[in-house]
């Protein structure tokens, strides 16, 4: 009688620990991509340029960060996401990036104000852009160079970069991600500044 009261004891305990840990779930980690340059907000008497928010494939453009695992497979994060959205991420770091080096602190992301002025719109198309974790990363996709008023076309390129993943964590491909973003924005800054030149 004893026993079977300590039993009993033992197996209520029991299942209280086991539904404790059932309604545990992992911590969910967020990511951002960025780089170690600011905004350049001090300039003046420089280009404008407005900078389109980026458009994604719907299979990467969502909140978990979406890695391949084979050929015809890939993985969707569950508690590994991006923080405001991949679109998002790359649209302001093409915008920092792209005030770092112009040297200007007139870029804006869209949606802007209708009496905003700019010398330069940018549109980014991207095709791909997801990576392996301890594998490699790739960015591939087009932008075109607008004129202020984005209703003529200057340059339309294609574009294609890869970086490696030096590790097997989500931080390691976002920085790998990240450094890829930051290649893209250096192949438009290149671009604008030719395009400034010849207006010169």
């Amino acid at each position: 009688m004893f026993i079977n009261k300590i039993l009993q004891k033992c197996g209520l305990i029991l299942l209280i620990i086991l539904m404790s840990a059932c309604g545990t779930s992992p911590k969910t980690h967020f990511y951002l991509l960025s780089s170690d340059r600011e905004i350049n907000n001090n300039a003046t008497d420089s280009v404008a340029i407005g900078v389109w928010k980026v458009k994604l494939p719907d299979i990467i453009d969502r909140p978990e960060i979406v890695t391949r695992t084979g050929p015809y497979t890939i993985n969707l994060a569950d508690f590994h996401r991006w923080a405001g959205g991949l679109g998002s991420n790359v649209s302001l770091l093409i915008a920092n990036e792209l005030s770092y080096n112009l040297k200007t602190g007139y870029v804006d992301v869209s949606p802007w104000s209708t009496y905003r002025n700019f010398d330069y719109q940018v549109k980014v198309h991207i095709r791909d852009f997801d990576g392996e974790l301890g594998g490699e990363s790739s960015l591939e996709g087009a932008y075109i160079l607008l004129n202020g008023k984005g209703d003529k076309k200057i340059v339309e390129e294609i574009f294609s970069f890869k970086e490696k993943v030096k590790g097997e964590k989500y931080n390691d491909l976002a920085k790998a991600m990240s450094l890829l973003v930051v290649d893209l924005s250096n192949e438009i800054s290149k671009t604008i500044l030719k395009m400034e030149d010849k207006v010169r």
